[in-house]
């Protein structure tokens, strides 16, 4: 099935990206005003409350009532810079635009973080214009390796959304952390198949996020990775492969392990794969990056590895293999 957009894809002009930026935030924060709190705290390096704030009896100037209901007061103002230059004075008439709200948040985005003498002229401007202003830059970058992590496997709706938000981010060039993912893929009955031949394979229109690592996972550990080395949609006919090239490098080096895994995946699993079916292919790595936390998981999750893995080298996969056996996730 195709994947479902939640998120403008027509264009990366600035606009766009800040309303794409605030439907992102809109989201978490009807979702859980707890996790907006959180997503904001991360982002600004503040503590930022929001919500309703209920206390019990809490004296006030002249008496102790039984109970007190408050809404917190909030606004986050957004500027998003693409390929345009910052101006400092622009950024700090936008903080002009807050009164008296108890959380007062402005953002600058930026693909690069900007250098920090413009940051620090930026904030005395805002300090003279509106005392107690929170200024933060951050890039997009930062925002989707914040997401990323938000939501466990079972919020799946708020998944979707954050997952969305960061291939928007990538389709229109705000950052590219393709080359760092590892998508985890369970494999359940194709595991043994899979670790075979160095190939991992789902239907072809079945939508995915921009990848460069495969890790196959069954009974709560990935056991093996690779990094993508061509990615085709392939068709077995009358012992004929006809191939079409998705990513990576066009080679006849995997045909016959593509014709193999297909004859393998329904001899030993019962899986019809010969037509309408995408391959990912490359050299295996043995590993064990087990999950820590209770329950499997129903469907792909990627982890970003240079969050995982200090002084990482893409090019050395069997590195990475042997250090994620020293890790774990959840």
């Amino acid at each position: 099935m195709a994947k479902i957009h939640y998120f403008q894809r027509y264009s990366s002009k600035e606009n766009t990206v800040t309303n794409n930026t605030l439907l992102l935030l809109a989201r978490i924060y009807d979702y859980s005003t707890s996790r907006a709190s959180a997503f904001l705290s991360e982002i600004t390096g503040e503590p930022i409350e929001i919500g309703i704030e209920i206390n019990q009896q809490k004296r006030a100037k002249r008496s102790v009532p039984d109970g007190t209901v408050i809404q917190r007061g909030f606004k986050v103002v957004i500027e998003s810079k693409v390929d345009s230059g910052v101006d400092g004075d622009q950024i700090a008439r936008h903080a002009e635009g807050f009164s008296n709200e108890s959380a007062k948040v402005l953002l600058l985005l930026t693909k690069n973080s900007v250098d920090q003498a413009t940051i620090e002229d930026i904030k005395r401007r805002i300090a003279e214009k509106q005392p107690g202003v929170i200024f933060k830059n951050t890039t997009y970058e930062e925002i989707c390796r914040i997401i990323e992590g938000m939501f466990k496997e079972w919020e799946s709706e708020m998944s979707s959304i954050a997952e969305d938000y960061i291939d928007y981010c990538g389709e229109v060039d705000l950052i590219d952390r393709s080359r760092y993912l590892l998508r985890i893929s369970p494999c359940g009955g194709s595991m043994g198949i899979n670790k075979k031949h160095g190939i991992y394979f789902h239907p072809s229109d079945r939508g995915y996020t921009e990848h460069a690592f495969v890790g196959v996972y069954k009974n709560k550990s990935v056991q093996a990775i690779w990094k993508i080395d061509s990615v085709y949609d392939a068709t077995l006919e009358n012992g004929k492969l006809e191939k079409i090239l998705v990513q990576g490098r066009d080679t006849d080096k995997y045909d016959g392990k593509i014709m193999a895994i297909i004859q393998d995946a329904e001899k030993e699993c019962g899986y019809d794969i010969k037509s309408g079916h995408r391959f990912f292919c490359g050299e295996p790595h043995e590993t064990d990056y087990r999950k820590s936390s209770p329950r499997g998981i129903q469907g792909a999750r990627f982890k970003n590895l240079s969050d995982v893995i200090d002084n990482l080298d893409l090019e050395d996969v069997e590195d990475i293999a042997s250090k994620l056996r020293k890790e774990t996730w959840e």
